[in-house]
């Protein structure tokens, strides 16, 4: 049985460079191009010195002679799952499809991508703009307001006088609270780049309570387009299940997997070690099992992929709908209470004048 090492993410293309390369592969395999000649294009073609660089040691080791698997590894940046589906692809004479399943394979993961960046960019930039709003408010607004009571008489208290406080301590702190603020950016950067820093950013992820469902929809999704990939390239139930187990990062869902594995290995049929292990919600499992049944299982894992796919994107707009209004109402109660606190005494200081 085929075992896949262990997965460095370090260096990795991302799902995007890497539908647009298998893209390009099964192109040439399709052309009848040689190796030799498709990187020839590639290459003289590449955006940016990496790319560059990447495609002039793929050239070099085709024009040497090397397989296709043993170039890649060489050049790096190819993942080890999609390096082992290549492998079989040589060894059954299979590689412009198993390129072509691994160009829809990645696209998927790409169009996942976005949608999740386009759910987290929006309440970042909510949160950021009601700081900042706040923080101009009390550093700029609230002196004025002070002035303006002054000028009457008058000195703020209660709420209004605390608030004028805190305004004074952000304004006098500002260097100190800058250098903070870069020093956070500064670690979640560095976090984002480490595997350590991955690792930990997943674990939030995978168990916070608001996206805790999400990662394990996202781990179904994958495992389903995965299936679909290696079933279309040949590749046997046993095998694929070893080869899936790296590629699924949510703790829940990969012990759900290793029940099937261990069903498998057993003698249980795949469809019985699926449904044993309630990996699937009865929906899905619908779909699977009449693939199953007319011997269409790629196509029934990609069909179950995809309708997770939409309850995914559901989900993630349902969230950034609830966040967006829950965000805006907070910014209008702060603004509110600020500007409150002060136009209230202040107007009834004006109506005894």
């Amino acid at each position: 049985m085929l075992m896949p090492s262990k997965t460095n993410r370090q260096g990795e293309l991302s799902p995007a460079e890497l539908s647009l390369f298998f893209s390009n592969l099964e192109l040439i395999y399709h052309s009848g191009l040689t190796l030799t000649e498709g990187f020839d294009i590639l290459r003289q073609s590449a955006p940016g010195a990496r790319a560059k660089a990447r495609m002039e040691s793929l050239y070099d080791s085709a024009a040497a002679g090397l397989p296709l698997t043993e170039a890649l590894k060489k050049a790096g940046g190819i993942p080890n799952y999609a390096l082992s589906l290549l492998r079989i692809g040589e060894e059954t004479g299979r590689l412009e499809d198993t390129c072509r399943n691994l160009h829809e394979y990645y696209d998927r993961r790409d169009e996942l991508a976005q949608a999740l960046r386009a759910a987290l960019v929006y309440p970042s930039t909510m949160i950021l703009m009601v700081f900042v709003v706040v923080v101009i408010l009390l550093t700029q607004a609230m002196p004025v307001f002070d002035q303006v009571f002054n000028q009457l008489g008058f000195e703020l208290t209660g709420l209004a006088g605390s608030l004028l406080g805190v305004g004074h301590a952000l304004r006098s702190s500002a260097l100190y609270i800058s250098a903070t603020l870069a020093a956070i950016v500064v670690i979640v950067l560095l976090l984002r780049l480490t595997p350590a820093g991955r690792r930990l950013f997943g674990l939030l992820y995978e168990h916070a309570p608001i996206t805790r469902e999400l990662s394990f929809k996202l781990a179904l999704q994958r495992f389903a387009f995965a299936m679909a990939t290696m079933l279309r390239s040949g590749i046997d139930i046993s095998t694929a299940l070893v080869l899936i187990g790296p590629i699924i990062e949510n703790a829940r869902a990969g012990e759900k997997l290793r029940v099937i594995r261990e069903g498998v290995d057993s003698g249980t049929g795949f469809q019985t070690a699926i449904e044993q292990s309630k990996l699937f919600p009865p929906e899905e499992m619908s779909l699977l099992a009449v693939g199953f049944r007319t011997g269409s299982d790629a196509q029934a894992f990609d069909e179950v992929g995809t309708s997770i796919a939409v309850v995914t994107e559901r989900r993630l707009d349902r969230l950034v709908g609830a966040i967006e209004p829950a965000l805006v109402g907070i910014m209008c109660v702060l603004v509110g209470v600020i500007l409150l606190s002060v136009m209230l005494p202040l107007l009834g200081i004006l109506s005894t004048i």
